[in-house]
């Protein structure tokens, strides 16, 4: 693909971020209830404990475990494994499947942070963001150890590079190193009709490929600014479609043609 002739695809997908570029992720509202200085490092602990738990509750959660231990909350170590455990009742999450696996869960952030350093430093501990999307996803549950895609780990890794959260490392450079999985955003492409013929038949890596075709054709130097934008068309907000209330109106909304709804 050529930038300087770009297909009907790309220029409908650079129309979309243009249109919804000043949109952010709503899932950093889940970090909203932490000091400042403490929001990134609790990222990478709201990325492993976001499983099958709803945001306003792991928002919650967030809140209750910084109140309780204060800034030891990632400092923690095996032999504070009983006060940990004590520290992680709660009796509201008694429903939650996973509750028995939340102090260990802490722990293994606390553990990936005292091997690897604070997020301040991981630009000379990691090469690139990919390195780091590998060691957090062979180090942390959850974060895709068996995914081909990893989408937590990428969007972990695009909010600290990207300098969506506080505290960002490595170079504006840097951006190009990062990965927007297709399998994050394949609901609105799919919806929207932007998906080649037979998609369903093609393998993970395929599609992959694929996609990352398409965004090295907009944009190679930043691929990920079109990860909100995609989850923003025909998401649902909070008293409707999310595309809806941010640009106000489907008329002005540059892809309207594909909309199904």
């Amino acid at each position: 693909m050529n930038r300087l002739n770009p297909t009907p695809l790309a220029e409908k997908l650079q129309a979309l971020s243009l249109a919804f570029g000043g949109v952010t992720d709503g899932r950093l509202a889940i970090l909203e209830g932490l000091p400042e200085s403490a929001r990134t490092s609790g990222a990478l602990l709201a990325t492993v404990l976001g499983q099958e738990i709803g945001m306003g509750s792991l928002a919650r959660l967030l809140r209750e475990l910084q109140s309780r231990l204060g800034e030891r909350l990632l400092a923690l170590a095996p032999q504070d494994w009983e006060e940990l455990c004590r520290a992680c009742r709660f009796a509201w999450l008694e429903e939650w499947p996973h509750k028995d696996a939340l102090a260990g869960w802490v722990l293994s952030v606390s553990d990936f942070l005292r091997t690897h350093g604070p997020i301040e430093v991981w630009q000379t501990e990691f090469v690139d963001p990919k390195s780091l999307v590998k060691a957090m996803s062979r180090e942390l549950p959850w974060m895709g150890s068996r995914s081909p895609s990893k989408v937590k780990a990428w969007r972990l890794a695009r909010w600290i590079v990207r300098g969506e959260l506080p505290h960002g490392i490595w170079e504006h450079g840097h951006r190009h190193a990062l990965v927007l999985p297709v399998a994050a955003v394949e609901r609105p492409l799919r919806a929207l009709g932007w998906t080649p013929p037979s998609w369903s038949d093609w393998t993970a890596g395929h599609k992959q490929e694929w996609f990352s075709s398409l965004l090295e054709q907009v944009d190679p130097e930043d691929p990920t600014r079109f990860w909100i934008p995609l989850e923003t068309i025909l998401a649902r907000g909070h008293k409707g479609p999310a595309c809806q209330e941010n640009l106000k109106s489907c008329v002005a909304c540059p892809v309207r043609v594909d909309c199904p709804s």
